[in-house]
């Protein structure tokens, strides 16, 4: 069989992958369940792979690696917890739906969107974020790479812009996580969503590294305006 999937979810997984889920599911115990070596031994593992994800991503701290079923969850949390009725966010034609459609239900929650377009050969001009901008302009939501066409985004230019204006960055990096640096401006307000499926990692894992300074509304439940720290 030839799987032209990979994309997606890679296949098949290093035998080392079905091993690990093997030893946690036989050894560890709940981590944070008590102080029993298991439960300690669970802890630490949770632990080491957020310093690993964290040291990956450019994350400032280990505690804001928050885990999640798929980067499609860790979207709708960051979008959904973050941005509400009368924020203006900007996007691009490069997205995915797990992107559109939380942007979709914000615009018709009250909120706005502007999409910078793209050409013919998948490519953006980067001044049409500066064309974009509104004073109620609130992030920047886009994608490092397309799954349609490969295009890459050049993230440290639209961090540059998120920085200067004070804007929420929200990174989708899907298709580049494990393949691509991941460094952008130093900026609080990044927030990076990941899968594990596609670099080789079990599936039905995500992830979530979130940038300091932002309390976030829960993604089901009463929403409440994101406040500065």
């Amino acid at each position: 069989m030839i799987y032209l999937d990979n994309a997606a979810t890679t296949r098949p997984k290093p035998p080392g992958v079905a091993e690990a889920v093997a030893a946690a599911m036989n050894d560890y115990g709940n981590s944070g369940r008590g102080t029993h070596p298991e439960a300690l031994e669970a802890a630490r593992s949770i632990y080491g792979v957020r310093q690993a994800l964290a040291a990956l991503f450019g994350c400032s701290r280990a505690d804001r690696v928050a885990f999640t079923p798929n980067s499609t969850m860790a979207l709708n949390i960051a979008i959904s917890g973050l941005l509400g009725a009368g924020d203006h966010v900007i996007s691009t034609d490069l997205e995915h739906n797990s992107v559109l459609r939380p942007l979709y239900r914000l615009r018709a929650q009250g909120g706005a969107v502007d999409f910078v377009p793209a050409d013919r050969q998948g490519r953006i001009d980067y001044e049409d974020f500066e064309r974009l901008l509104r004073p109620n302009t609130k992030a920047v939501v886009c994608t490092h790479g397309s799954n349609l066409t490969g295009d890459l985004m050049d993230i440290q230019r639209v961090g540059n812009f998120c920085q200067k204006h004070r804007l929420l960055f929200i990174l989708d990096a899907s298709q580049t996580a494990g393949y691509f640096p991941l460094t952008w401006n130093g900026s609080t307000s990044a927030w990076c969503a990941s899968p594990a499926t596609k670099p080789d990692g079990p599936q039905g894992t995500g992830g979530l590294c979130v940038g300091a300074g932002w309390r976030f509304a829960p993604c089901r439940g009463r929403h409440r305006r994101p406040e500065l720290l």
